[in-house]
């Protein structure tokens, strides 16, 4: 009896050494660093972006990444309740700095996928709208 007790009482001290919401990975894995954030589980994934030319304004998620050719770090958090979650989409966009260039852009992740290794877009791929009604 004195033994299960003490078996109970260790058990119980165990769980409560768990962090709250069960025990979160930290480490590389398939999309980098994964773990534990301010907002919740995350995984960091580096991402490259080039273009053709070269020398593209570079936005992540809306915050400057650079010029083109560039390698940004990307932190992805998860959303959504445990069984249910998804991992938040990466918006990429690489803006014209000379004439005759137009804006490229992409969403990429989707389904929780890893972002293409390297994201490329062509800067003289300018296709024109058309009008409504055609």
């Amino acid at each position: 009896m004195r033994n299960a007790l003490l078996a109970v009482s260790l058990l119980f001290l165990a769980a409560c050494a768990v962090p709250q919401g069960g025990a979160k990975r930290s480490g590389a894995g398939i999309f980098g660093t994964i773990g534990p954030a301010a907002d919740g589980p995350f995984a960091d994934e580096i991402i490259e972006v080039i273009t053709e030319p070269a020398g593209a304004k570079v936005q992540v998620n809306d915050d400057f990444a650079g010029y083109a050719p560039v390698r940004y770090n990307v932190r992805r958090l998860w959303r959504g309740e445990p069984g249910n979650m998804t991992l938040e989409t990466v918006k990429i966009e690489a803006l014209p700095v000379a004439g005759g260039h137009c804006a490229q852009s992409g969403v990429y992740g989707q389904h929780n996928l890893k972002v293409p290794f390297p994201v490329r877009f062509t800067m003289t791929n300018c296709t024109p709208a058309q009008p409504a009604g055609q």
